[in-house]
């Protein structure tokens, strides 16, 4: 019985400071938690056995602002005992400050820093001391109305001694393990685990390779400026940059230049990226002079103007002509004069091009193509590897404006493409097969949409190397 208790009472953390204010009295601010769930982002930690970091995240459950009671905001970043904490901008990476609705403090601005010493370290237990100076404020007054101070206090807290693990990547000896330096409940994000890592760089690495013909063969590589034809090519604005360099290390190194973060919940579901890989191709039109007939052309269109705008003028002062008459005359005379001109939103269409990847689609947005002309709409078989390829046409809507042609290349295993209504628009729709026991770090499915000018749609498809794209799949 006591024995147990013991155990209880142990597994409750706590966090408790004294702050003495320059010429004041000493304020005490204290908190208790009981033992922390392996997987709370609110109070996390971990000490990674490969290279000794260690790094430790707590802060209030969401909410916090409702509640009178003492909260807190760590950060520790350190694999050394001993550390002191300023509240400055290249200090970022460490951080302690415990308020309630009264009064907030943390670090120093400057001068003597706040110190803290670690005592423990483990998967399950932090023990730590805090000294040295510190400043507080009203937490209703103005963030620069800081008071000096000194600061004495410890920290102790546990959690069970578990981490998430993601799968292990095919034929990549990676730590599943999340060692997670950020692991943001509200903005749904965490650090990947190696293993996550691993799968995020042969993603990388294969859609880098399949359109890295295009760059070679396709994009424009002179000097300013582009002469009509030339084609450049660059990446989406928001997408991955696959037009770097592929460091000379294999996809399962730890040292890889192409890490980020990923969704909370990541190891549930199969790995997924829309519309990460993106590509836009500009080619370049005719001059001007040639699109709109030259400066001979156009100054002859000035004098003609010129000369109806004085002769109906005069028409409507002698009052030969009434105002309705006058604005039908103006309609007509900007009808004829804009015969012949250039379609410039056809222009549009017809010298870009857009190109996106998707790997293992897995929302019905993702499996539609939106239709121009269901009647024209092609289910075809020309892209060697692929299940399918859809083409529909470029169309020129009522309101004047046009949609470019559109291709979607469909790798791995989809079911029978299905061209049915949704709204006011046609759509086809592909959808993605995946097994039922997959593993979430597998490629099974890739689709890569284009929308654009039909020719560059050409040079796309002849360029693109399917075969990277192939290898990256895992066969079902």
């Amino acid at each position: 019985m006591i024995m147990l208790a013991t155990m209880v009472h142990a597994q409750t953390g706590n966090l408790s400071i004294t702050f003495t204010p320059k010429n004041g009295q000493p304020v005490v601010l204290k908190l208790s938690q009981p033992q922390l769930k392996f997987d709370n982002p609110h109070g996390y930690w971990f000490v990674n056995p490969h290279n000794g970091d260690r790094h430790m995240q707590y802060m209030p459950d969401a909410g916090y602002g409702d509640r009178a009671a003492d909260i807190a905001f760590i950060t520790f970043n350190e694999i050394v005992n001993d550390f002191d904490i300023y509240e400055t901008p290249w200090n970022d990476s460490n951080q302690l400050t415990i308020q309630n609705k009264v009064i907030g403090i943390t670090a120093p601005e400057n001068g003597k820093p706040m110190h803290i010493h670690i005592n423990s370290f483990t998967a399950s237990e932090i023990n730590f001391t805090i000294s040295g100076m510190a400043r507080s404020r009203l937490i209703k007054e103005s963030s620069n109305n800081w008071t000096p101070g000194t600061i004495e206090g410890s920290g102790h807290f546990f959690r069970e001694p578990k981490y998430i693990q993601s799968d292990v990547l095919p034929g990549c000896d990676c730590d599943p393990t999340i060692y997670a330096t950020v692991y943001d409940e509200e903005n749904n994000v965490r650090t990947t685990s190696a293993c996550e890592n691993a799968i995020k760089n042969k993603i990388f690495d294969a859609v880098q390779k399949a359109m890295a013909p295009l760059f070679t063969n396709v994009a424009y590589k002179g000097s300013p400026p582009m002469s009509t034809g030339d084609i450049d090519i660059s990446m989406i604005a928001g997408h991955i940059d696959i037009n770097v360099p592929v460091k000379d290390r294999p996809y399962c190194s730890g040292d890889y230049r192409h890490n980020w973060l990923t969704g909370i919940d990541a190891q549930k579901k199969i790995v997924e990226s829309l519309d990460a890989y993106g590509l836009r191709f500009i080619k370049a039109p005719e001059s001007n002079d040639k699109i709109f007939g030259g400066p001979d052309a156009q100054q002859a269109k000035i004098k003609r103007m010129s000369s109806f705008m004085d002769s109906i003028n005069k028409l409507m002062i002698a009052k030969k002509i009434n105002s309705d008459q006058f604005n039908k005359a103006l309609k007509d005379f900007g009808d004829d004069m804009n015969t012949g001109a250039p379609d410039l939103k056809k222009m549009e269409v017809e010298h870009n091009l857009y190109l996106t990847v998707i790997v293992n689609p897995t929302t019905i947005g993702e499996f539609q193509q939106y239709l121009t002309d269901k009647s024209k709409t092609l289910i075809q078989h020309n892209v060697k590897g692929a299940v399918y390829d859809i083409f529909c046409p470029q169309k020129k809507d009522d309101d004047g404006n046009w949609t470019g042609n559109k291709e979607a290349v469909y790798l791995g295993k989809f079911l029978p493409a299905v061209i049915t209504r949704s709204g006011y628009s046609d759509v086809a729709t592909a959808k993605a097969v995946y097994p039922p026991n997959a593993n979430k770090l597998s490629v099974y499915n890739i689709i890569i949409k284009m929308e654009g000018a039909r020719d560059m749609i050409d040079k796309a498809l002849v360029n693109i190397d399917f075969n990277a794209f192939q290898e990256l799949i895992i066969k079902q």
